[in-house]
């Protein structure tokens, strides 16, 4: 296969996964959260995951996609029949106590638990059968969150934050 074929069918893969992942989306198949008031902008739709046709996780960055910048990635999971997930500790924070506090999910307020040391962060709640994730580099800020209740702007940013790598914007 030639490269410029290897390109349009790698474009063309991408795209199949947009479209299913909207209408996961609008389905209600797939249910995400992003930070309610994001101070890094912008915000995109960074991974998503199927297992078995079931959408299982989707992660939003708000900020750089950089690890090594200023950033916030919001994931949303769920368990899978026979799973119990529990996701890795960041480097850095596996030594940091856990802080017990309560966050706000759209009009609920919500147990969670946070790790932060050195810059870097973590918080982990639950909101029914979702899991959330937060983690970030810089001041964590108001960490209230909200369900995503359009998922359309969230991939138009990241197909322009990949053209933007391929230097086609």
């Amino acid at each position: 296969m030639h490269r410029v074929e290897a390109g349009d069918r790698t474009q063309e893969l991408r795209e199949g996964l947009n479209r299913r992942v909207i209408q996961a989306f609008a389905e209600g198949r797939l249910v995400l959260y992003r930070l309610r008031s994001p101070w890094h902008t912008p915000s995109a739709l960074a991974e998503c995951h199927e297992v078995n046709g079931v959408w299982q996780s989707a992660m939003v960055v708000h900020g750089s996609w950089k690890t090594a910048e200023d950033h916030i990635r919001v994931t949303t999971w769920r368990d899978l029949p026979g799973q119990d997930f529990e996701p890795d500790v960041l480097p850095g924070l596996a030594a940091a106590p856990e802080e017990e506090l309560r966050v706000g999910v759209d009009d609920l307020t919500v147990p969670a638990l946070l790790r932060r040391a050195s810059g870097v962060w973590q918080l982990r709640t639950a909101v029914g059968e979702h899991h959330v994730l937060v983690s970030g580099r810089g001041a964590p800020g108001d960490l209230a969150l909200e369900t995503v209740d359009d998922i359309a702007p969230l991939v138009e940013e990241r197909r322009a934050h990949l053209a933007r790598l391929r230097g086609t914007a």
